[in-house]
């Protein structure tokens, strides 16, 4: 009688650490795989990264957020990106030789890779994100499919904001509140 009973508690508890797994996943957390080399230095090609997908985080980015979404039909892309928050709605941003300016001030972007590297050829790229949302940038400016190619991305298009690196592990990072 014990070890069915024993079973039927066993079974229930694996049931319940199950669903708790698949609602954390679907509702709060999920992982994402970096593709490409566009947010170089601070991602690498192939880390696993946690993003937190609560609708908080979705629709209030903030400046220097690590966002996961769903990119544009311009991009000729579906799978997700991983893009850094660089001016949200509102922002009158400018990039001159490379260089990203919000509203007239010069940010300081030391996650970006050396700047002796960036191309700064680039055409000048400059206007002011509509409400509801965001301009986004890749740390590797230089290879980086980004809003410069296909603007503003919609907040209902981001599915959350990276909190963790958790692959490799020799590279584990908690990635906090952004500093931009």
């Amino acid at each position: 009688m014990k070890k069915i009973r024993f079973k039927n508690d066993l079974f229930k508890t694996i049931i319940i650490i199950l669903i708790l797994v698949i609602v954390i996943d679907l509702l709060i957390f999920s992982i994402a795989v970096v593709v490409g080399p566009s947010m170089w230095p601070t991602l690498s090609d192939s880390d696993q990264l946690v993003f937190v997908k609560l609708p908080y985080f979705r629709n209030n980015p903030k400046r220097g957020d690590i966002i996961i979404f769903s990119p544009p039909k311009e991009s000729g892309r579906d799978d997700l990106f991983v893009k850094r928050v660089v001016a949200i709605e509102n922002d009158k941003y400018s990039i001159i030789d490379g260089v990203l300016y919000i509203d007239g001030r010069k940010i300081a972007e030391d996650y970006i890779c050396d700047e002796e590297y960036i191309n700064r050829s680039y055409p000048v790229t400059k206007g002011i994100v509509p409400e509801n949302m965001v301009f986004v940038m890749g740390d590797n400016r230089n290879n980086s499919n980004d809003s410069r190619r296909f603007c503003c991305i919609k907040k209902q298009q981001i599915e959350g904001r990276v909190i963790l690196r958790i692959w490799p592990l020799n590279s584990i990072k908690i990635f906090k509140e952004p500093y931009l």
